[in-house]
């Protein structure tokens, strides 16, 4: 995947990645302010039960109180006791009363007073030092908790139980007092820092708070706050001084709701700045990103491109392109180059084409010239000395090396194919075998037989096998062609048991037709052509290797690629 980029793909994904980026970024960003939103809200959810159950507590140990001093055997009996008591008794008895009365307040820091109040007689004992503190017991009727003159009261009557459809004489009225300053400081554990306030609702009414509540806020939470849902209630609220979340967890017992506000502004405005500076420098660089993009597509891309299109014209052959597009920067002097480069191409190929025709003319020539005298004068004597004894052997001689002269002479296509080639090769080792001792063995595949080659690719390979092979060896007389096909290309091999060579001479061979400049004088001429026309044709990935074969001869085996090179300009080998 990484290799196949290309600078199109690179722009492309460079605006992606900008994008994305700004997208990531942004979305980050608000799931940061979601995030502390939501973990301010659970904090103050987490304060507001705290202080829920302070609250709970309080009010557990008011009722307690209450309902102890209701079911008090002393204050129970007190009146009954008026008759048998004398006056300094009844005054001690109250004072044992009011004594018991204030060790609660010694021990409690919510309660601010008790007070126990007799109906029929209106005697009334208290810890308050207030002399109107007596009035909110007259009008009590029912049991429980309430405000009067923005105090919270528990009061407690006696008889404590009644029955059901009956209304007995309240006797007396026990009442216990809160301190409203300390429900006040109960606030305190409801509020996170100087962006939030607290206070209690009562009949939709502000009750206590520490600090001023604003008029809206407690107007807009009066519409919400409900009195038969136990969980803590969340609400928004929009004002001009900023956003507010709003709290409301309501109190059962004493039929309160504890409301919390907090302005979120104040926690989110840093946030929002640092996301206004963070989308500016993004779009800052996006608008960078997208200008350089475009000076690297203008300056650079653009002239890679043109080039890259030129460099394809020459590839097809086209080597009169140039690129006259003038630029004011470095690719000024890289078209500038490559103009001077095409141009000396286009005169080296013009060069090396005339060079190219001449040299494979010479070539042709030369191996043609090696190949027929001694070959000719060789089958013509032959024919004198039989011509006599043996007038079918001169039919023979005469057939097949007029078949083999009529090749010769008619080279005027570039390319045979290996069925002549072979055939060329059959015809030689027969007129050889007629005036030698030489058995020889010809394999050709039904399938390779159409496959185009060079021609006289084989026959010089065989002359070798026979004049530096057979006749160098005293009883040498096989020779085998064959051919075969490979995954990648065709395997011709031409063995012979004649003298053969060592391995030190068939390393010196192999150097030796590998050299640019032919060899001096005929020997070696043919195998270095054959070579040379192998590679200049079929490119380096064909060969030609000499082996010593079990019969002690030379093995001559050449590989024709099936397919050129990569940016080759070789010939293709087709056989279906």
């Amino acid at each position: 995947m990484i290799k196949n980029v290309t600078m199109k793909r690179f722009i492309y994904f460079f605006i992606f990645f900008l994008l994305v980026t700004l997208s990531l970024f942004f979305i980050m960003n608000k799931l940061s302010s979601k995030t502390v939103e939501n973990s301010l809200i659970n904090t103050s959810k987490g304060q507001i039960e705290y202080t829920n159950r302070i609250l709970e507590d309080i009010v557990a140990e008011a009722s307690l109180y209450g309902t102890r001093f209701a079911a008090d055997n002393d204050v129970r009996f007190f009146k009954s006791q008026l008759q048998e008591l004398s006056n300094y008794d009844y005054q001690m008895k109250m004072n044992e009363i009011r004594t018991s009365l204030e060790d609660i307040l010694i021990s409690s820091h919510a309660i601010d007073s008790i007070g126990i109040y007799w109906r029929f007689d209106g005697t009334y004992i208290t810890t308050s030092h207030d002399p109107l503190s007596v009035q909110p017991f007259k009008d009590i009727s029912e049991r429980g908790w309430r405000t009067v003159n923005n105090s919270l009261y528990y009061f407690a009557l006696y008889p404590y139980f009644r029955e059901p459809g009956k209304t007995a004489p309240i006797e007396y009225v026990v009442g216990v007092q809160l301190k409203t300053d300390y429900l006040k400081n109960v606030l305190e554990n409801a509020i996170s820092g100087e962006s939030s306030n607290a206070f209690y609702l009562v009949n939709n009414s502000v009750l206590w708070s520490n600090r001023k509540v604003d008029g809206n806020i407690a107007e807009a939470v009066s519409r919400v706050a409900k009195a038969d849902t136990p969980e803590t209630i969340k609400s928004d609220f929009r004002s001009r001084e900023g956003d507010y979340y709003i709290l409301s967890k309501y109190i059962p017992a004493i039929d309160t709701h504890l409301i919390t506000y907090t302005r979120m502004s104040d926690f989110l405005d840093p946030l929002n700045r640092n996301r206004h500076v963070f989308n500016i420098s993004i779009f800052a660089i996006l608008l960078l990103g997208l200008y350089v993009i475009y000076l690297f597509y203008r300056n650079f891309y653009r002239n890679v491109h043109l080039l890259q299109k030129k460099f394809h014209h020459v590839e097809q052959g086209n080597y009169g392109t140039r690129i006259m597009h003038k630029t004011k920067n470095e690719f000024s002097g890289l078209f500038n180059s490559f103009n001077h480069m095409v141009s000396e191409i286009q005169g080296l190929f013009a060069s090396l084409k005339t060079e190219t025709e001449l040299r494979r003319s010479a070539e042709l020539k030369q191996l043609q010239a090696q190949i027929n005298p001694h070959f000719l004068y060789n089958s013509l004597f032959f024919v004198m000395s039989v011509a006599h004894s043996s007038p079918d052997s001169v039919i023979r001689m005469s057939k097949h090396l007029a078949a083999y002269y009529r090749y010769m002479t008619k080279l005027e296509r570039q390319d045979v194919t290996l069925a002549s080639e072979f055939q060329l090769a059959e015809h030689y080792l027969t007129i050889m075998s007629l005036s030698k001792q030489i058995r020889y063995e010809i394999s050709l595949p039904h399938e390779l037989s159409d496959c185009p080659v060079k021609p006289l690719m084989i026959q010089p390979i065989v002359e070798n096998a026979i004049q530096h092979g057979i006749e160098e060896r005293q009883g040498a007389h096989q020779v085998v062609v064959r051919a075969e096909k490979q995954d990648n290309g065709i395997l011709i091999t031409v063995a012979d048991d004649g003298k053969g060579l060592a391995p030190q001479e068939i390393a010196r061979l192999e150097s030796r037709i590998q050299y640019e400049a032919s060899p001096e004088g005929t020997r070696g001429v043919g195998l270095w052509n054959v070579y040379h026309r192998l590679i200049n044709a079929y490119g380096d990935s064909s060969t030609l290797h000499f082996i010593q074969n079990d019969w002690g001869g030379l093995t001559v085996r050449m590989h024709i690629a099936l397919q050129p090179e990569e940016g080759g300009q070789h010939a293709t080998v087709d056989c279906g």
